[in-house]
Protein backbone atom coordinates (compact mmCIF):
# COMPACT_ATOMS: atom_id res chain seq x y z
CA UNK A 1 0.00 0.00 0.00
CA UNK A 2 0.92 3.24 -0.94
CA UNK A 3 1.28 6.04 1.45
CA UNK A 4 -0.45 9.50 0.20
CA UNK A 5 1.19 12.90 1.51
CA UNK A 6 -1.82 14.91 2.24
CA UNK A 7 0.75 17.93 2.11
CA UNK A 8 0.94 19.07 5.46
CA UNK A 9 3.85 18.50 6.21
CA UNK A 10 5.42 20.86 3.27
CA UNK A 11 2.95 23.16 4.42
CA UNK A 12 4.71 23.42 7.94
CA UNK A 13 8.06 23.15 6.34
CA UNK A 14 7.18 25.65 4.26
CA UNK A 15 5.74 27.90 7.54
CA UNK A 16 8.92 27.13 9.26
CA UNK A 17 11.10 27.95 6.50
CA UNK A 18 9.16 32.04 6.37
CA UNK A 19 9.56 32.19 10.05
CA UNK A 20 13.37 31.83 9.74
CA UNK A 21 13.87 33.93 7.02
CA UNK A 22 11.49 36.80 9.32
CA UNK A 23 13.70 36.00 12.15
CA UNK A 24 16.85 36.50 10.04
CA UNK A 25 16.03 39.52 8.46
CA UNK A 26 14.63 40.92 12.20
CA UNK A 27 17.76 40.36 12.93
CA UNK A 28 19.67 41.75 10.22
CA UNK A 29 17.65 45.24 10.89
CA UNK A 30 18.19 44.96 14.28
CA UNK A 31 22.12 45.17 14.03
CA UNK A 32 21.30 48.53 11.01
CA UNK A 33 19.49 50.09 14.39
CA UNK A 34 22.05 48.78 16.72
CA UNK A 35 24.89 50.25 13.95
CA UNK A 36 23.54 53.62 13.74
CA UNK A 37 22.69 53.94 17.68
CA UNK A 38 26.37 53.93 18.08
CA UNK A 39 27.09 56.34 15.19
CA UNK A 40 24.76 58.62 16.87
CA UNK A 41 26.15 57.79 20.52
CA UNK A 42 29.26 58.55 19.01
CA UNK A 43 28.42 61.54 17.43
CA UNK A 44 26.98 63.12 20.11
CA UNK A 45 29.86 62.37 22.86
CA UNK A 46 32.29 63.94 20.22
CA UNK A 47 29.71 67.06 19.89
CA UNK A 48 29.61 67.23 23.62
CA UNK A 49 33.16 66.69 24.08
CA UNK A 50 33.71 70.17 22.01
CA UNK A 51 31.60 71.81 23.64
CA UNK A 52 33.35 70.96 27.30
CA UNK A 53 36.49 72.39 25.12
CA UNK A 54 34.83 75.55 24.34
CA UNK A 55 33.43 76.15 27.56
CA UNK A 56 37.25 75.63 29.03
CA UNK A 57 38.60 77.98 26.86
CA UNK A 58 36.03 80.43 27.54
CA UNK A 59 36.34 80.31 31.31
CA UNK A 60 40.15 80.49 30.80
CA UNK A 61 39.81 83.55 28.40
CA UNK A 62 37.15 85.45 30.93
CA UNK A 63 40.18 84.65 33.81
CA UNK A 64 42.70 86.33 31.52
CA UNK A 65 40.41 89.57 30.87
CA UNK A 66 39.27 90.11 34.94
CA UNK A 67 40.70 93.48 35.53
CA UNK A 68 43.58 94.04 38.13
CA UNK A 69 42.55 96.16 40.54
CA UNK A 70 45.16 98.47 42.31
CA UNK A 71 45.76 98.83 45.55
CA UNK A 72 45.96 102.56 46.02
CA UNK A 73 47.74 104.97 49.09
CA UNK A 74 47.08 108.09 50.67
CA UNK A 75 50.20 109.24 52.16
CA UNK A 76 50.44 112.52 53.75
CA UNK A 77 53.14 113.58 56.93
CA UNK A 78 54.08 109.96 57.62
CA UNK A 79 50.80 108.99 58.00
CA UNK A 80 49.62 106.68 55.33
CA UNK A 81 45.64 105.44 54.43
CA UNK A 82 44.17 102.43 52.11
CA UNK A 83 41.93 103.90 49.88
CA UNK A 84 40.14 100.48 50.35
CA UNK A 85 39.91 100.72 53.82
CA UNK A 86 38.48 104.33 53.78
CA UNK A 87 35.15 102.67 51.50
CA UNK A 88 34.98 100.37 53.66
CA UNK A 89 34.39 102.60 56.54
CA UNK A 90 32.52 104.96 54.29
CA UNK A 91 30.06 101.73 53.52
CA UNK A 92 29.76 100.91 57.21
CA UNK A 93 28.70 104.34 58.06
CA UNK A 94 26.21 104.42 55.62
CA UNK A 95 24.90 101.45 56.67
CA UNK A 96 25.17 102.43 60.27
CA UNK A 97 22.01 105.78 59.29
CA UNK A 98 19.69 103.19 58.23
CA UNK A 99 20.48 102.37 54.07
CA UNK A 100 21.20 99.17 52.87
CA UNK A 101 24.88 98.69 50.67
CA UNK A 102 22.48 97.13 48.17
CA UNK A 103 20.72 100.58 47.02
CA UNK A 104 24.17 101.95 46.39
CA UNK A 105 24.44 102.78 42.77
CA UNK A 106 26.98 105.37 42.81
CA UNK A 107 29.49 106.13 44.96
CA UNK A 108 32.61 109.40 44.78
CA UNK A 109 35.12 109.62 47.82
CA UNK A 110 36.93 113.21 47.80
CA UNK A 111 39.86 112.62 50.04
CA UNK A 112 41.40 115.53 51.82
CA UNK A 113 44.61 114.67 53.90
CA UNK A 114 45.49 118.08 54.84
CA UNK A 115 42.05 117.58 57.32
CA UNK A 116 42.12 114.44 57.59
CA UNK A 117 39.42 113.49 56.14
CA UNK A 118 37.75 111.72 53.75
CA UNK A 119 34.46 112.86 52.36
CA UNK A 120 31.41 110.91 50.44
CA UNK A 121 28.48 110.78 48.39
CA UNK A 122 26.07 107.91 47.55
CA UNK A 123 23.47 107.96 44.79
CA UNK A 124 24.29 111.85 44.63
CA UNK A 125 22.00 112.22 47.57
CA UNK A 126 23.48 111.16 51.17
CA UNK A 127 26.91 112.66 52.06
CA UNK A 128 29.09 111.82 54.58
CA UNK A 129 32.54 112.02 56.27
CA UNK A 130 35.37 109.99 57.39
CA UNK A 131 38.15 110.07 58.99
CA UNK A 132 41.24 109.61 56.34
CA UNK A 133 44.41 108.44 58.77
Amino acid sequence: MEKKTTGKPDAAKTAVETAAAAVAETKEAAKKVEKKAAEKVETVKAAAKKAVEKAEVKKADTKKKEEIRPEVFVQFRDQEAVVAEVTEKAKKEYEAEGHRISAIKSFQIYLKPEENAAYYVINQKYAGRVDLF
